[in-house]
Parts: C-alpha cells; structure tokens; sequence
C-alpha cells in the first residue's frame, strides 16, 4: 500500500520534472537557466502543462503514459511519451508541445 502511495505521489510531480534537452534528468537537477526555459515557455503559451498533454494522449491513443520526456527541438517543444495501450505493447508518441497533437507514434 505504501509502494502505490509513493507511485501516485511520483505520477502527480511528473509536471514538475520534465528535462528539456531529453536527457531524463529530473527537474530538481536541472541548471537554473533550463528551469527558466522551460517556465517561460510555458508562461508563453510555447509548452502545454503535461497534466493537458497526457490526458490527449491517453485519450487518443487508447493507452495509458508510462514515462515522458520534454525537449526543444528545432521545430519548437515536443513530448517524447512511452504509452502502454491495453493490449500491454508499449509505443512511443511524439507530441506537439505547444498544440497536443501528436506527430508520430512508433
């Protein structure tokens, strides 16, 4: 029971910990000027909140987001999301950052 708590407590600070160069480094550990990249981005209307992100993929994608990535790229910010469907195969969606649409899926 403890284990789940940790878990829901770990998927409700995904929003807080995207890496914009896609490393997988947590948030906490970013350098300042890449946390403030990404805030402004955000405050911009650049970066979609993951919490908006992640419910367009799992709604369109039949699927639940087990893992996720932010990062610029030279066509603006994008989300790299791992997404188990129901089938249990796990795909990869590429996500427009700013819009939600999502790009490609592999």
């Amino acid at each position: 029971m403890k284990r789940l708590i940790y878990i829901v407590l770990l998927i409700a600070a995904l929003p807080l910990m995207p890496h914009p160069s896609g490393s997988g480094t947590s948030w906490a550990v970013l350098a300042a000027d890449e946390q403030d990249d990404v805030l402004k981005a955000i405050k911009r209307g650049d970066v979609m909140p993951y919490s908006k992100i992640k419910r367009i993929a799992e709604s369109k994608l039949n699927g639940v987001v087990v893992g996720q990535q932010l990062r610029r790229t030279n066509r603006g910010w994008q989300y790299d999301l791992r997404v188990r469907r129901k089938d249990g195969r796990v795909m990869v969606a590429i996500v427009n950052a700013q819009t939600g649409e999502i790009l490609r899926t592999r």
